[in-house]
């Protein structure tokens, strides 16, 4: 029997409940392969990039498929509390929200391939204070546990770019010069 026969069976209440176990548990029904999420192309968002920032068609489309990546690696279930953008990956932050600016895209790619609208919230204040009560050997670990997650799941080529490459060639003070006016 579907599920869907199952749900129109039960009351309001079970519904309410089998439905929030599924989406406590999304990973279960939603955890499409890297793959897949990189065969998603979208020549709007790759020209929002170069409209947005001055690079080539090139590297627009590098950075999108990077940012795809990103978020694939959000949504991974092995990756909860290790998904902290800093410096190194500022320009995933960026790619992020070129992509979020084009709402219906954005929102249909993150409910087609993760059964949900991925949020994008800046660090709030009490996330900021959290972070200053770590020690910095605690911080340190979080943030080794993060690389060592990114280079698991995405594997040395990918860690190779973000950590080592994309500071040199995107980092804040580039990234703030590539912006158009």
């Amino acid at each position: 029997m579907s599920l869907l026969i199952k749900l129109q069976q039960k009351s309001l209440a079970q519904k309410a409940m089998c439905l929030d176990g599924l989406v406590q548990d999304k990973s279960i029904l939603f955890q499409p392969s890297l793959s897949e999420v990189l065969n998603y192309h979208n020549q709007h968002i790759i020209d929002g990039l170069m409209s947005t920032l001055d690079i080539d068609a090139s590297s627009a489309k590098d950075l999108f498929q990077d940012g795809l990546r990103w978020l694939w690696y959000c949504n991974h279930k092995d990756s909860e509390g290790l998904r902290n953008i800093d410096d190194p990956i500022l320009i995933l932050d960026e790619v992020w929200h070129s992509f979020i600016l084009y709402t219906p895209y954005y929102t249909q790619f993150c409910l087609t391939f993760f059964g949900e609208y991925l949020h994008h919230m800046p660090t709030l204040l009490q996330a900021n204070q959290a972070k200053v009560e770590l020690n910095e050997e605690q911080y340190l670990a979080q943030k080794k546990r993060q690389l060592e997650k990114v280079y698991d799941l995405l594997g040395k080529d990918v860690f190779i770019r973000w950590y080592h490459l994309y500071p040199k060639i995107y980092n804040r003070k580039s990234i703030l010069a590539m912006r158009k006016k």
